[in-house]
C-alpha cells in the first residue's frame, strides 16, 4: 500500500496505488488506483466512493477487449504499481509493462491553487495490439451518491446536453464521441460483452473536450477538461460505483476514454486533463475555466 497527500488552500487530494489501504484509508479496496480521496474546505466529504477512487486507470483496450478470448479486462487493477513523490504538489504513479497488452505507463498528478488537479498520462506500447490497429485507455471516477448523477457536455451546436443513460452498457448510449469521429470500436465481426461501456454509443456528439457534474447535494462543481478532442470519448455509467444504501442512491461513474487509431510496437501515447473541484456558480463557468486552462498549457 502506498499513498500520498497533496494540498492546496481548498483541496485535500489523496493519491494512491492499486493495493489495499491502511489506517485512515483502510476502507480503500485493492485494484483501484488514482485519487483515493478528494475533499474541499467547501465539501468535507469524499467526492469519490471511499472504497474505490477517481481518475482510476481501469482498462487497456485492443480489439479483443470485452470478447471471450480477450482475457483479463481489468489489467491495471491486477498489475503492480509504484507511487513516488516528486514535490510538495506532485506525485507520479508508475506501472511497468502489463503482461497481456504490453503497456507501460506513467501518470503524474499535480495540484494547482486553489482548486485544480492536473493529470498527465504517458504510455508506451511494447507490443502491437493483439487484434486490429486501434488501442484505447479507459478511466473511471466513482462519484459518491450525488443527488443528480448526470454529466453535462456541449454539442456541436453549442447546446448543453445531459448524459444520464438508463443502464450500464447494453446499448444504453453510455459513450459520447467527438463530432469529428465515427462512433465505433472494435471489429464488427466480433461478439462483445453487452455490458461494455466502450461499445455502448450515444447518438449525440460533443464539441469541446469537457464535461461536468455536480457531486453531493449539487453545491459543488466537478469539471473535467482535456487537451485533445477527437481521441477523447466522454462516458457515464449510472451504477458503476455500486449502491449507497444509506442514501438510497446508486453511485455513478463519470468516465473518459483515450483512443489511438493507429497503434503498433513503440507507439507513445500522451494525454493531459484537468479536474476543477469548487463551489458551483453557473455551467458557463466551465467553458471559461477550459479557456483559461488552454491559455495556461499553451504558454508551457
Amino acid at each position: 500500500m502506498a499513498h500520498e497527500t497533496l494540498r492546496t488552500e481548498e483541496l485535500t487530494v489523496v493519491v494512491g496505488d492499486n493495493e489495499d489501504g491502511t489506517g485512515e484509508h483502510s476502507h480503500h479496496r485493492a485494484g483501484y488506483n488514482g485519487v483515493w480521496s478528494l475533499t474541499s474546505v467547501h465539501a468535507p466529504d469524499n467526492c469519490f466512493v471511499p472504497s474505490v477512487s477517481g481518475l482510476n486507470l481501469e482498462h487497456l483496450m485492443d480489439e479483443l477487449f470485452m470478447t471471450e478470448e480477450g482475457g483479463e479486462i481489468f489489467e491495471p487493477r491486477q498489475h503492480p504499481m509504484q507511487l513516488e513523490r516528486l514535490s510538495d504538489t506532485s506525485v507520479r504513479l508508475l506501472q511497468e509493462t502489463s503482461p497481456l497488452t504490453g503497456v507501460s505507463s506513467s501518470t503524474t498528478f499535480t495540484v494547482r491553487e486553489p482548486h485544480a488537479i492536473d493529470m498527465t498520462f504517458e504510455a508506451t506500447l511494447t507490443k502491437p495490439p493483439r487484434a486490429g490497429k486501434a488501442f484505447g485507455f479507459f478511466w473511471a471516477s466513482y462519484i459518491n451518491a450525488p443527488d443528480s448523477p448526470a454529466l453535462q457536455f456541449v454539442d456541436p451546436d453549442g447546446i448543453w446536453c445531459c448524459l444520464n443513460p438508463d443502464g450500464h452498457g447494453d446499448d444504453s448510449g453510455n459513450t459520447v464521441c467527438h463530432a469529428g469521429v465515427d462512433a465505433i470500436w472494435g471489429d464488427p465481426r466480433q461478439e462483445y460483452n453487452k455490458h461494455s461501456l466502450t461499445h455502448s454509443f450515444s447518438q449525440r456528439r460533443f464539441d469541446q473536450p469537457l464535461m461536468f457534474g455536480r457531486p453531493g447535494d449539487g453545491s459543488m462543481l466537478y469539471a473535467q477538461m482535456f487537451d485533445q478532442q477527437q481521441p477523447v470519448r466522454l462516458c457515464m455509467s449510472p451504477s458503476g460505483g455500486g449502491l449507497n444504501k444509506e442514501r438510497r442512491l446508486r453511485n455513478p461513474a463519470w468516465d473518459f476514454q483515450y483512443i489511438i487509431d493507429e497503434a503498433t510496437v513503440g507507439t507513445q501515447c500522451s494525454l493531459r486533463t484537468r479536474v476543477v473541484y469548487k463551489p458551483f456558480i453557473h455551467r458557463d463557468e466551465v467553458e471559461q475555466l477550459y479557456g483559461q486552462w488552454l491559455e495556461e498549457i499553451g504558454d508551457q
